[in-house]
């Protein structure tokens, strides 16, 4: 397989953060954008060096795949023209903003035998590929805390904290944990200039082989914190996304040969260590969109299907469900709650 030809659907940031990226691979051929407002597109085209598309059907005439990078409740809609007409898709999250669309661009990608992907972005940040073997290889997971808080953002106003922040980190948590939530239970801060409490949101799932993970993300906490911390049998992990950095902490017996020879001072004869391990630095955006190519050519799979998204969704549905949100989606037959 050659050149594959890709476009970018939605000129907005992320959109040319994709275009971007994609121009600098050497396996893709860039054919252009569209967006729903043309003259987003034709300022992106013109910064690009692409052409700006008139519509998606001739979108359709000149790809293999695009990337979907438009507002959430378009998601499917555009997801699936292009997934019936065979074209592989790269969906931003979230996946869709409903179970009925959720179910329409994975069916469509199954019926027309296409690759979908969806962009969790973290799942291609190095500290979590690292802490993915850490915890396959070694250790059984007891408990997880996430922490994904900042100030408030003009970018993103039309969904709640959970599904803008929050469903990152429930992600990336049920990739590691690798079993079903059976219990979710949330709280929100409500303060006079954010009554409804959609943007500091805290969430307790309970995982059905017993691991449980806290998670926290906000829109009015003035230190930016993107964090992700695992109690195991054996040790304690922490782990920073914006640095992508991760340290292993643990605690042991002294190697004293008898008890005579543990000092006075120290009565319990504990030792502690803290490993900082050696990560590679990535951009996860080029990782993420690079994987995308390498499943379109058949040498990878998806990491992210649609299912997990889906999954991921399921986990916000039922916490914005708890919180009173008029947008939630009914999740009594995907969580238990």
């Amino acid at each position: 397989m050659g050149k594959l030809k890709i476009a970018v659907i939605g000129a907005g940031m992320m959109g040319k953060n994709h275009i971007k990226t994609y121009k600098n691979m050497q396996d893709v051929d860039l054919v252009g954008v569209y967006d729903i407002f043309p003259e987003a597109a034709k300022a992106a085209a013109e910064t690009f060096g692409v052409k700006a598309f008139s519509s998606m059907e001739e979108v359709a005439k000149k790809v293999d795949a695009v990337s979907v990078v438009t507002t959430s409740v378009t998601h499917a809609d555009v997801g699936e023209f292009f997934l019936k007409k065979g074209i592989h898709c790269m969906m931003e999250k979230p996946l869709a903003t409903s179970i009925e669309g959720c179910r329409r661009l994975i069916d469509a990608a199954k019926n027309n035998n296409v690759v979908l992907c969806v962009g969790h972005i973290e799942r291609f940040n190095p500290a979590v590929e690292q802490m993915s073997k850490i915890l396959s290889d070694t250790s059984k997971i007891r408990s997880l805390t996430a922490q994904r808080m900042s100030a408030a953002s003009g970018r993103i106003t039309d969904v709640s904290v959970a599904m803008d922040l929050m469903i990152h980190d429930v992600e990336v948590i049920q990739s590691l944990v690798k079993s079903e939530v059976v219990d979710v239970q949330a709280a929100a801060v409500r303060t006079p200039d954010h009554a409804d409490g959609k943007d500091y949101i805290t969430a307790v799932l309970q995982f059905a082989n017993g691991v449980t993970a806290n998670i926290t993300a906000s829109r009015i906490t003035q230190a930016r914190v993107r964090t992700l911390t695992v109690t195991t049998d054996t040790n304690y992990i922490d782990m920073d996304f914006i640095n992508q950095s991760i340290n292993v902490h643990s605690q042991g017996r002294m190697p004293y040969v008898n008890q005579e020879e543990i000092p006075e001072w120290m009565n319990y004869g504990l030792k502690g260590s803290v490993e900082q391990l050696f990560i590679p630095t990535n951009q996860p955006l080029q990782a993420e969109l690079t994987h995308f190519v390498k499943c379109i050519k058949g040498s990878e799979t998806p990491r992210i299907t649609g299912e997990d998204a889906f999954k991921a969704l399921q986990v916000i549905w039922e916490i914005e469900k708890q919180l009173g949100f008029a947008n939630s989606q009914d999740t009594k037959n995907t969580v238990a709650a």
